[in-house]
């Protein structure tokens, strides 16, 4: 049998396996519980979201190029556009670049 903290006053004491996995899943749940209520989480989404733009961008230029058809009311000049923004763009300054040549800035 092995020793684990019990929730239950927070005691040492012997368990046995599903007890021991029962306490690993409360302290699993509260580590999880005390990383999203904490300031991680949010510079964890802002992270995700600088990473996953760009490609979300580049992946919806290129449909759009490739499906020509189903989006007729896009001019020549805007297709041409986003032509080059999937050609020249990089994942970390595409949301940049796509809007300096969107708005012809």
């Amino acid at each position: 049998m092995a020793y684990a903290l019990v929730p239950e006053g927070f005691k040492l004491q012997k368990v046995s396996k599903l007890q021991q996995e029962a306490v690993d899943k409360y302290y699993s749940n509260k580590s999880i519980g005390a990383f999203l209520e904490g300031d991680s989480s949010g510079e964890v989404a802002k992270a995700l979201t600088l990473v996953v733009t760009p490609i979300l961008l580049g992946a919806l230029a290129k449909y759009i190029l490739d499906n020509p058809d189903q989006f007729k009311e896009l001019d020549s000049n805007t297709l041409d556009k986003l032509k080059t923004f999937v050609l020249t763009s990089s994942p970390a300054t595409a949301p940049i670049q796509f809007l300096i040549k969107l708005f012809d800035v």
